[in-house]
């Protein structure tokens, strides 16, 4: 496994289900809720965010920051940056 998990509860529920029930802090309505890092790469990572009353996930890898509205979507891309970051 190329990432680390940092929020277990969470990174399981948006397998399964909505996460439109996760609470977020003040901090993490700011930031947002991490929720997996690269293990060779600090900067990409992935992230619960609230954009407009609704949560969404955030890869974000050096500079850029991509949002989606589903789990598969955004997992599919922060497997694709691993891939890279692994090469």
């Amino acid at each position: 496994m190329n990432y680390k998990i940092s929020n277990k509860p969470v990174f399981e529920q948006a397998q399964l289900r909505s996460v439109a029930d996760v609470e977020l802090t003040e901090e993490q309505l700011q930031h947002g809720m991490l929720l997996a890092t690269s293990k060779e790469d600090a900067t990409l990572a992935l992230y619960l965010v609230e954009v407009d009353g609704q949560k969404k996930f955030e890869v974000r890898w050096d500079d850029s920051e991509e949002l989606f509205t589903g789990w598969y979507s955004a997992w599919d891309n922060f497997n694709w940056c691993l891939s890279i970051v692994g090469e």
